[in-house]
């Protein structure tokens, strides 16, 4: 491959990741919409549904897995900092209101698992995040300590 087509390829590449990025963007404003208009099996329908054709897994499996299970996923996957951004915020999203319980707990602990990589792995951390983040230590330190 020509150096020309090899950049052609990488931009393609990065248009790409670019629209995915949006499309998943898209579905989580739609969510929180949902979420806050109070609109319980939608917001279940459309998590449901984006998590199957963006990352092939049903909601109620994604929340079945255990942390380490989780881990060896998206290490699986390996998908980009956009894509793993997303599914953060449709955790997050799917576990607000914090119930105490241990659902709620996995889940949370799956965010985490997601904020540590775009950290470590892609050097990504935004002020969203970060928010989020602390809000999750002190729902844990409240409950769970």
């Amino acid at each position: 491959m020509d150096h020309d087509s090899a950049k052609a390829s990488g931009m393609y590449r990065k248009d790409y990741i670019l629209n995915e990025v949006e499309k998943l963007t898209l579905v989580i404003a739609r969510l929180i919409g949902l979420k806050s208009a109070g609109k319980a099996d939608e917001f279940i329908h459309l998590a449901d549904s984006t998590l199957l054709h963006e990352y092939k897994i049903h909601l109620e499996e994604l929340l079945e897995l255990t942390t380490e299970g989780f881990k060896r996923t998206i290490e699986m996957e390996n998908y980009s900092a956009g894509k793993l951004d997303a599914l953060a915020q449709l955790l997050f999203l799917n576990s607000e209101t914090f119930a105490v319980n241990p659902e709620t707990l996995l889940a949370l602990q799956k965010v985490l698992i997601i904020f540590d990589l775009l950290e470590q792995k892609y050097h990504r951390q935004s002020f969203e995040n970060i928010n989020k983040r602390n809000r999750i230590y002190e729902f844990m330190n409240n409950n769970y300590e």
